[in-house]
């Protein structure tokens, strides 16, 4: 995955600071806004695997800061169904066509973008962090099968936790509470089955100091941007990138192949000698 073009690197850091950015200032969307972004010029599945390693340590960083808000027993549930998910998610992301894949990402991302637009602020409530055990384990087997096929772990877990009555610090607590867990456990998969090579260790190690550096940003400026202006931008971006992706799906690769395919030798017509004349045959490859 290590990429020879420049502008090819600058790219994908480009996508992978903004990404960060982005979750800097509203706690969550990495994964959606790399993951809308980087297949348009990158391989869907390299870019599943950047993004898959890329978040890891930047999730721990995070986690530390809200760390005495994290409230373990409410996290079990959302644990548990985790762990049923991503291996289903895991095994799909290396059975299902890749037109598939890009196109079932992009609708994802469009009814996150929908539920984003109609999506009411729940009343918060102080005490003791409390939670339905049955939506937490439902919202957990979503998103770790999200998490497995796609990389886009957030949007159940987040759809599940921004409708608790819960503070500010109690959502981050639990949302990068469990990022932590489905992040690694999807790394280790990866590595089971063999996808994690040298070269994407390698990728991931050069973009995670820039994924780090724009959550750092983020943090720090997003108080002071409009939390609703914002989102409504970022929401339309995703809208049309995620547009983009249905229609498109993979065509784009798909083009390629004809050109790799061998073609068999033009034969010219026969002299008026009776000799058939043939152009030079092309090796067939082994």
């Amino acid at each position: 995955m290590m990429f020879s073009d420049p502008q090819l690197w600058f790219f994908v850091i480009s996508v992978v600071f903004l990404s960060a950015f982005i979750q800097g200032i509203i706690g969550f969307g990495y994964a959606i806004v790399a993951m809308a972004v980087l297949p348009l010029m990158l391989d869907f599945r390299e870019a599943n695997l950047l993004v898959a390693l890329s978040i890891v340590l930047p999730v721990i960083w995070i986690f530390w800061a809200y760390r005495k808000h994290s409230n373990i027993r409410v996290l079990l549930g959302a644990i548990l169904g985790s762990l049923v998910g991503l291996p289903l998610g895991l095994l799909t992301f290396t059975l299902i066509d890749l037109d598939y894949l890009v196109r079932g990402t992009g609708l994802v991302i469009l009814l996150i973008v929908i539920d984003g637009f109609f999506q009411k602020p729940v009343q918060t409530e102080t005490g003791p962090q409390q939670a339905s055990p049955l939506w937490s384990t439902f919202a957990g087997l979503c998103s770790g099968f999200l998490a497995g096929s796609t990389s886009i772990a957030g949007p159940p877990i987040v759809i599940y936790a921004i409708r608790q009555p819960w503070t500010q610090d109690q959502y981050k607590g639990f949302i990068f509470g469990f990022f932590i867990l489905i992040s690694i456990t999807r790394v280790i998969g990866l590595a089971l089955m063999g996808l994690v090579t040298t070269p994407v260790i390698l990728t991931s190690a050069i973009v995670i100091p820039f994924v780090i550096v724009g959550m750092a940003l983020g943090t720090l400026i997003g108080p002071r941007i409009n939390p609703v202006i914002f989102k409504r931008c970022l929401l339309i971006l995703l809208a049309v990138s995620s547009l983009y992706m249905v229609i498109q799906g993979s065509a784009g690769e798909k083009e390629l192949e004809p050109e790799l395919s061998y073609s068999p030798a033009p034969q010219l017509p026969a002299s008026s000698s009776g000799t058939n004349l043939t152009a030079f045959p092309i090796p067939e490859s082994s």
